[in-house]
């Protein structure tokens, strides 16, 4: 590894807060996968898409990452407290998600446990570990919108 772990991680969050997908998306790998956070797993496609679709009615949604302990070269954890306000509707179709109405309520997730996986100065995996309230069945509850949203 060439890049010190912790600092992708780092960099990656940070642009993905400040809604910069053009520093973001280069560094997740061609074979990404999240899951823990989402209803189901996504790819990376899948993932830059859910992403897009809530920064377009949260545009101030940041992660808030904390407690970053690199365990190996190849794995880093963390933990991340979500927050942000929304300001539009949005969409999350790769999630089957229909529209949701601009509220104007504020979010605050629980904090929950990640662990990103490294491989080639990118990141191959991000694993969240499943918290009530958390996630985005969290954001979703916490708009105030009765949405099942199936596993």
């Amino acid at each position: 590894m060439v890049e010190d772990p912790i600092e992708l991680v780092r960099n990656f969050m940070t642009a993905l807060d400040n809604n910069e997908p053009e520093e973001y998306e280069p560094l997740l790998a061609d074979d990404f996968t999240i899951s823990g956070w989402t209803p189901r797993p996504l790819n990376r496609h899948g993932f830059l898409e859910a992403i897009r679709s809530l920064k377009d009615g949260i545009p101030g949604l940041t992660f808030n990452l904390h407690n970053l302990l690199s365990e190996e070269e190849t794995r880093v954890t963390a933990t991340w407290h979500v927050a942000g306000y929304q300001t539009d509707s949005f969409i999350i179709p790769v999630l089957g998600i229909p529209p949701i109405p601009q509220t104007g309520r504020s979010i605050s997730l629980p904090t929950e446990n990640v662990e990103y996986t490294l491989r080639d100065d990118k990141i191959s995996s991000i694993n969240v570990e499943p918290t009530a309230g958390g996630g985005v069945k969290g954001i979703i509850a916490q708009l105030g919108i009765d949405l099942p949203i199936v596993q």
